[in-house]
């Protein structure tokens, strides 16, 4: 399988973990972040931090998913047309993980 152009990976269409460096104004300004700890699908770039972070020009893109059993996932790479990170269970996690 060809990797996936930069341009084509999934969006992240919103995200309400307001605490998190990355975020401003609901979006996402990490070029990329990973999902999924293999357990959870935790945003394993959320970084709470009084700096702002990531590319203001930018929304962000999910870079790399752990999450094997995500029906949005082939070969640890999403799939998805975009994501939402917000809260479960006080954890900041890919709210469009759906296993398969």
């Amino acid at each position: 399988m060809a990797a996936t152009p930069v341009m084509q990976l999934p969006v992240i269409s919103e995200c309400v973990a307001e605490s998190c460096a990355y975020n401003h104004d609901h979006t996402c300004h990490a070029v990329a972040i990973t999902v999924g700890d293999m357990d959870t699908p935790a945003c394993e770039t959320f970084m709470s931090a009084d700096i702002e972070g990531g590319e203001p020009s930018v929304t962000g893109r999910v870079g790399a998913c752990k999450m094997a059993d995500c029906r949005h996932n082939t070969g640890l790479e999403c799939h998805a047309p975009s994501i939402t990170v917000g809260y479960e269970h006080e954890q900041v996690d890919c709210l469009t993980y759906a296993r398969a």
